[in-house]
């Protein structure tokens, strides 16, 4: 009878703390990179990091009409949450990219 082989528990948490200083280095490196959103045809623009940090927002004058308010509104809801989908693909890549491969999905992590 063969005899199952048993993780050895100091290389577990080896690889644990390896992978934990992995995501930390990621994470600093998604703080430098940015994604952008946009609507009304470029009207709104609303640049994130890859934190999901709002960076600015750029709205063109031509929208600052009187009584567009709720457009403008509207407007810069739609780019921001673009940017914030982005973001959120990029720090899905990358948190894969540590993991080998795997496909993670860790709430808080990044």
């Amino acid at each position: 009878m063969s005899e199952v082989e048993r993780p050895n528990f100091g290389e577990l948490v080896e690889a644990a703390q390896r992978m934990q200083q992995e995501v930390q280095r990621v994470q600093q490196e998604l703080a430098g990179q940015t994604v952008e959103g946009s609507a009304g045809g470029g009207l709104v623009v609303v640049r994130a990091n890859g934190r999901n940090q709002v960076l600015s927002v750029a709205i063109d004058p031509q929208v600052l009409g009187v009584g567009e308010l709720a457009m403008l509104q509207d407007l810069i809801v739609a780019a921001t949450n673009q940017a914030l989908a982005r973001a959120a693909e990029l720090a899905q890549q990358a948190l894969t990219r540590v993991a080998g491969g795997l496909p993670l999905r860790l709430p808080g992590l990044l």
